[in-house]
């Protein structure tokens, strides 16, 4: 794994050879927005960080609700969105997604240890009780066929519901349910491999911007390339777990 003193060393490497193009060597600041309380969104925020900084470019993020986020970011106020599906650009006009994916965001099952459970599709959910947060739209999705799914408020209910036994399986954001564990002290349970479904994330850039979208995504598609961005997300992730 890379460490993060070499993707530094990288960056300054990339710079001192002239590789990052001169429209990128401006000193604006760039500020994007992306979604508050979700962990996928706070490690790809980091990881933007560290891109950004790969092509000579400063970027500050700030996190709030989701739709504010879109808002800001669609009118201009605000300069882009950190990390967005790829259905955003066929919704958001104004908003210009850089083809390369960054990360992705992975629906997990999570059961009681020792439950001895194998889930593979969405159709393997349907035997069991299933407790998912209301509004998460990937959760939703998955457990929308099941037959008996409970819809709670927030993950620390969910999780708590299913520890106390009265769900079989919950669904979430695989990153996102082991920080919430984890902060919640719940050492029972655990994430089923591999993830239910995995959905590619992308960075957007206001229309405004749009001339930065070839220059971003050549960098993200060389670290891509070279297994440098796959490096950087398990840096950032373990990062994030560590800190809770």
């Amino acid at each position: 794994m890379h460490t993060r003193r070499e993707f530094v060393a990288g960056s300054l490497a990339l710079g001192a050879a002239g590789l990052a193009s001169p429209s990128l060597a401006a000193d604006k600041v760039y500020q994007m927005v992306r979604i508050d309380g979700l962990a996928e969104q706070a490690v790809g925020a980091e990881m933007l960080k560290e891109i950004y900084t790969r092509a000579g470019l400063t970027v500050e993020i700030t996190a709030m609700p989701g739709k504010r986020a879109l808002q800001e970011a669609s009118s201009g106020a605000k300069d882009g969105e950190t990390l967005r599906i790829f259905a955003l650009g066929e919704n958001e006009p104004r908003l210009k997604r850089v083809p390369t994916a960054i990360s992705s965001l992975r629906t997990a099952v999570f059961a009681k240890k020792g439950a001895g459970l194998t889930i593979s599709s969405v159709e393997d959910l349907n035997p069991y009780k299933v407790v998912v947060v209301a509004g998460v739209l990937h959760t939703e999705a998955a457990s929308k066929d099941v037959p008996d799914v409970q819809a709670v408020k927030d993950s620390e209910q969910m999780f708590k519901v299913l520890s106390a036994g009265r769900a079989d399986l919950s669904l979430s954001g695989y990153i996102d349910g082991l920080s919430k564990l984890k902060a919640l002290g719940l050492d029972d349970i655990e994430a089923l491999e591999p993830p239910l479904r995995e959905l590619e994330l992308f960075h957007y850039l206001h229309e405004s911007h749009a001339d930065l979208v070839p220059e971003i995504d050549a960098v993200v598609s060389e670290m891509a390339g070279s297994g440098e961005l796959a490096a950087l997300r398990e840096e950032k992730e373990a990062a994030y777990l560590a800190a809770i």
